[in-house]
Parts: structure tokens; sequence; C-alpha cells
């Protein structure tokens, strides 16, 4: 699924530091004739400060057949306001380059580098804009980081007769509307002197920050089809006439999914053979055509041709399982934006279709564009995310589960024999699970050479040599194990050996946080790491120095470090666990000591001594 975008301009996001770019205006003037047509006027001035803001330069816009560009012109002027270049509408270029394999968009673009700064860039263009009125332009005035507003303003003049509805983010003077002359009224925001916004580490992404007001016809037509958009129950009944009619399969293939699944048990043995069947005859490719790229291909087509995009597979799916009578529900979803305005709905706010499915005491999500993905499994660009199922009766609001914290779980075991040259053999095995287990699908395709390449960036074994190494999956989880061979693992120092205590967890290091800032704390993901970490000493060795034990308790996260000796044994236990959530920016400073004391703990070692009377005597401190 396609998120519906009328205009987009690619503004890039800058790094932290002072301000780099000033918007000196910023206008969009729409005027909607009727349910079919609108004509879109957009104005951008922009005062580019320095280098870091070069790629606000650029133009870029999307257009389609029936969004089209029908005017444009662009002008530069140096500090002292003289004109340095003019742009004409046949200096654009035109690029049907795109990411999915067929799109019926395109994009006209003009790249331009700022000869010095400062430099001020105006860029003046019309879209006329006929049949796929679903919404109008959004008002974001405030794309980037580092950039302040001095003027914005957004006018949508309608029929009299039209309801128009609008949502308002970070915005906090109420949309304006008066009597446009002619049968018309016109709607409007202005917004003055908007500071810029800081990049901060651990904070909300910028869309959740920005300025950003949505308008949108209640009712519509688009691409010949109408519907209402008055509430997430509207927006359903106009998806499902959508897909309505879409799920019938070829009698060959239901005679082969009744083979498939008739002898099986319960329903969800049933899915989980189709779901196998989905990942065998099909991939994804994103096509894009036609109604705005909302409307499925029809299941018969995708099973024919084996390949579809989110929305295709998914219906693809919910026509077998219909087909075996197992009731499934079309759900439409962000894979970016948490959250869905509950009072606005809208098409634009989604990009994604998965599907789910209620079984007794259970109900699946299930993502048909990556059927590699355990079945169930709840992946974390949608974990935690709003949705909107669809059914016959409309569309439902509700939110996708996400996992516990603690089920975020990577659990490390490891046993370290160090001979007395430091020299050390090394047992390892890692097991990750859910959103832990995402980031280490890549070594379920890894050569070996590649898995060997891999191990010693998760785990610090100096001179290693591997003579074991392997990977395997079970659900959600993928196992890592090896036998490495280190030729160097303690330092030597004269009749001392000095180990370190954790081989995992390199570079953990603490961010630069302040209180000093404009944002909460966000820690948008909580994760648990478990380590067992067994050493064996060389004989004659007995342990001179080592570290005490720690113990951390704070609002976002816990962490434990214990150590005991046990004859020629030293057993270290490594427990850190992460609390998503949203922190009062006053905790930063605090969140910043945490991580930097579990960094310490990671980081410690401890002194063996060789016991020149041969007698081994461990201290235990």
């Amino acid at each position: 699924m396609k998120q519906l975008v009328i205009v987009l301009c690619i503004l890039t996001v800058l790094p932290v530091s002072a301000q780099h770019a000033i918007v000196e205006e910023s206008s969009t003037d729409i005027s909607c004739e009727d349910a079919t047509h609108a004509t879109s006027r957009f104005k951008e001035t922009v005062t580019i400060l320095d280098e870091h803001a070069a790629g606000l330069a650029n133009f870029t816009v999307s257009c389609s057949p029936v969004s089209k560009l029908t005017a444009f012109k662009g002008i530069v002027s140096d500090a002292s306001g003289r004109v340095i270049r003019k742009m004409k509408q046949s200096e654009l270029q035109r690029t049907e380059y795109s990411k999915y394999l067929a799109v019926d968009e395109y994009v006209m673009y003009l790249e331009y580098t700022p000869p010095s700064y400062p430099i001020t860039i105006t860029y003046e263009w019309t879209l006329d804009s006929r049949n796929s009125l679903i919404e109008f332009a959004p008002f974001a005035p405030q794309a980037s980081y580092d950039v302040s507003v001095r003027y914005a303003s957004y006018r949508l003049t309608v029929p009299k007769d039209m309801a128009v509805r609008h949502a308002l983010q970070n915005i906090g003077v109420p949309v304006g509307e008066a009597d446009a002359g002619k049968n018309a009224r016109q709607l409007s925001i202005e917004l003055r002197d908007l500071k810029p916004l800081r990049q901060e580490p651990l904070s909300r992404p910028l869309r959740e920050r920005m300025p950003l007001a949505y308008f949108a016809p209640e009712t519509f037509v688009y691409y010949g089809t109408t519907g209402c958009l008055s509430s997430w129950a509207d927006y359903g009944r106009w998806e499902y006439s959508l897909i309505q009619g879409s799920d019938a399969l070829p009698e060959d293939v239901c005679r082969e999914l009744h083979q498939l699944t008739d002898h099986l048990g319960s329903d969800r043995a049933k899915v989980e053979t189709l779901y196998k069947r989905l990942e065998t005859t099909t991939r994804y490719v994103a096509i894009l055509l036609g109604i705005g790229g909302q409307r499925p291909a029809p299941a018969q087509s995708v099973c024919r041709s084996g390949f579809g995009d989110c929305k295709g597979l998914t219906n693809y799916m919910r026509a077998m399982l219909k087909e075996v009578g197992i009731a499934s529900r079309y759900t439409t979803i962000s894979t970016t934006n948490r959250r869905l305005l509950p009072a606005f709905a809208s098409v634009g706010q989604m990009n994604h279709v998965i599907l789910q499915v209620p079984l007794p005491g259970d109900t699946l999500w299930i993502e048909c564009t990556n059927p590699k993905l355990p079945l169930g499994y709840v992946h974390e660009d949608i974990a935690g995310h709003d949705a909107i199922v669809i059914d016959e009766s409309g569309g439902r609001l509700v939110r996708l589960p996400v996992y516990a914290d603690s089920l975020n779980l990577q659990r490390t075991t490891i046993d370290i024999a160090i001979e007395s040259g430091g020299a050390a053999d090394v047992s390892l095995s890692q097991t990750s699970s859910n959103q832990q287990y995402e980031s280490h699908i890549p070594l379920l395709n890894m050569s070996e050479q590649e898995l060997c390449n891999t191990l010693q960036r998760i785990v610090r074994i100096p001179q290693a040599e591997v003579s074991r190494i392997g990977v395997s999956d079970s659900a959600a989880s993928i196992t890592l194990s090896a036998s490495v061979r280190s030729r160097q693992y303690a330092t030597v120092t004269g009749q001392r050996l000095f180990v370190p205590l954790c081989p995992v967890h390199q570079g953990f290091s603490a961010p630069a946080l302040t209180s000093e800032r404009m944002e909460p704390l966000t820690l948008s993901r909580g994760y648990q790491d478990d380590d067992e970490i067994t050493f064996t000493m060389p004989e004659g060795y007995e342990v001179e120095a080592m570290p005490n034990g720690v113990t951390l308790r704070e609002p976002f996260g816990a962490f434990d470090c214990s150590l005991r000796v046990e004859g020629r044994k030293i057993h270290v236990r490594n427990r850190l666990l992460v609390r998503a959530g949203s922190y009062d920016k006053s905790l930063c400073p605090q969140f910043a000591a945490f991580l930097r004391a579990v960094a310490n703990a990671y980081g410690q070692k401890v002194v063996l001594k060789k016991n020149c009377s041969g007698q081994v005597d461990i201290k235990k401190r």
C-alpha cells in the first residue's frame, strides 16, 4: 500500500547544531471548485545560511496522471538581494525511477548548488488535481531540523456546501473560516516566528514534533470511486469496497488448499500451512498502478503470477483462508506513524497492509509481504502501532500488541578456558529473541566466512581463530554458536594475567544527554540482555583482584552484575533491562550515568596471579 501524498518536497535532515536555514515565507493556496477538481499554488522562500542546509536548494515535486504540474518558477538571490539566477519550468527534469516495480507517479525535480552563503531561494509552483481529492495537501511549514520559520500560511477555498474536516498537530492557533464570495468559503491558518527544532538523541521522530495540519473533504471522488471519511468506520467501508469480490481463486487451487488443510485438527495448523504455501509460491513486488495504488490485485491474479505488493499478497492470503473456512480481516497500518489520529480518518496516514486472523483464544497478525517471518510475529515496524481493521461493517481503530521488554531477550552463554600465556579457548552460544531477533535475521543467509567476520563484531576475542560456527532459528529466535581459539585473550604482565570479564557488548556507551533539551527522553524499544560467563583459570593461578558486584535500579532500567569464585572457576552473570517509554527530560543525566555505569561494568577485568608456592588460594571479594 502506498502512502498517499499530493505534494512532496524533500527536505534534508540536518545535523545537530545551530540554525542552518530560515523559511522566510511558506504559503499554500488551494482552490477547490468541486469534488473532482482543485488547483494548488505553493510558494517557498528559504534563506540558506550554510552548507549544512544545501539540500533545501533543490526542488522536488511528485506528480501523477491525475495531479499535474502546470506552472513553475524559481529565483535565487545573494545576501545583498541581487538576483543571480532564474529558473524556468523547462529546466525541470523528470524521473520515473522508483523502488516499486510499476508505479504511475513520476517526479519533477531541479538540483541547484548554491555558489556561496547565505543565499535566498524562492520556488513557486502549481498543481492541477482531478478526480483524486481524497485529501488536500497538508500544511507542514517546518519539515527539517535547525530551520526557523518567519511566516507560513495555508488557505483552502471550497464550495460552501462542501464539508471539510481538519486535524491539527503541534499548532496552537485555530483554523479560521470566512466567506470567500461566489458561494465559497475559505479555511486558513497563519503561523509566525517558529523557533528551530533541534535533533536530540533518544527523542520522538521529527514527524511527531513538527507543526502539521491535515485537511480532507468529508465525501470524495477518487479515481471514479466515491466514499465518505467522516469516521474510521466510513473509511473502512470504502476500503472494503475496493477488495470486495477480489477473493475468487482458481478451482484447481481451491482443491489443493483443501487437500493441504482438511485433515488438520486446528484452525491454527491450517493457517500455518497456508502461510507456508504463501512463502513458497509468491514473492513481494510493489505495483502501484490505478486508483492511486489503493486497490489490491485480485487473488486469482496473484495466484497465477506468483507476485504481489502488500495489498495483493494480503488479499490473496485472505482468500485462501476464506476458502478453508477461516475468517480474516484486511488491515491498513503505517510503518512510520505509530499513532493515527482517532478523530480524523484519512488514507494518507497509512502506507502498509497486513492481515488480522482472529482465532479462538488468540489473534494473529500476519505480515504477508515477508512470510519468512514466524507466523504471527509482530515485527518492529508495526509493533505497538495503530491500525484500521476492515470488514464489511467498516473500519475499526485498534492497536497492535508490543512485546514486553523482558521478552526482547538476548541470552549469551560463554565458557572461557584461560591458559598461563594469555591464550584461551572460547565456546559461545547466543540466542536473540523477538525484536532482538530481527537485527540478527541476516545471519541466516550468511556464508561461513561472513559469519566469522560478524562474530568478530559481536564478541571481543583478540587474535581469534574460529574452529566452529553455526546459526539456527526457531520461531522468533536465532542462535549463533561458535568455538574460538584466542591467541591472546588475557594480557600477561609478569606473574599476572589481566582478564576481561565480558567479551560481549562491544562499544556499549552513553550518548550525550543533558536536561537542557526540548524533548522528553524517549526509549522506543525495551530489551533485556542476560550473560552467563564462566572462566576456567590456568593451573597454579589465583584471583588477586576482582571487582565487586553492581546493582542499579532506575525508572528506565535495571542492571545486575554478580561474580562468584568456585575452585578454578569464576562465574560472571550480567543482566541488563531497559524499559521502553517516555521519561521527563530531567532524567536524561541520570540515564546517561546509568549507561556509563553499565559500560564500566562490562569493561571490568579480573587480575589472576601465579601462586609461586604451588598452593592455590582463591581470594573472594
